[in-house]
């Protein structure tokens, strides 16, 4: 079966779908625990203590979310999602499928074929994931920032936060 588009979701509530974990980590990042899973359709980060879920699937899913198109000409996309606790987003850009650093070293990756895999890299702030899709000659590239939000009456001591937080829009 051809998959002709990616559903993109954020949400306060983990999926009710059901997903097959591939590979995955759990790591200390912005502040709590977030667990990065590559899934048979994509990938599927999450942070309970923020409420934080964002699934990536070709498959259906039960959620709304952005629809991408699996094509090479598709416009470049800016998704934003705010909690109590923290604030992403994420921008996703159609490159060809030549585009992907096949010889990068990733904190996560899993190839379903030659040319076909998923692979997450995290930074400090945020994280970027690659989606090859060999019979498009595409590579599907997101980059997601946070900004983790303050507490009632915590005070932010990392500067970046403090800058991030007073330049987000309301």
């Amino acid at each position: 079966m051809t998959r002709e588009t990616l559903t993109f979701v954020h949400s306060s509530t983990p999926p009710t779908d059901e997903v097959t974990v591939y590979d995955e980590l759990t790591r200390s990042f912005v502040g709590t625990q977030f667990r990065f899973r590559v899934i048979g359709s994509s990938h599927y980060v999450s942070a309970s203590e923020y409420d934080f879920y964002e699934l990536s699937s070709c498959d259906p899913v039960d959620s709304s979310g952005a629809v991408i198109p699996l094509d090479t000409g598709g416009e470049r996309r800016r998704l934003s999602h705010e909690t109590d606790r923290v604030k992403c987003q994420t921008v996703i850009e159609h490159e060809p499928l030549a585009a992907f650093p096949s010889e990068a070293s990733f904190d996560l990756a899993y190839w379903f074929g030659e040319d076909a895999v998923t692979a997450i890299d995290l930074g400090e702030n945020g994280y970027e994931t690659y989606h090859t899709y060999p019979e498009y000659d595409l590579t599907l590239y997101s980059q997601t920032r946070f900004v983790r939000l303050p507490e009632r009456g915590e005070e932010l001591v990392n500067e970046s936060e403090r800058t991030e937080l007073a330049n987000r829009p309301e």
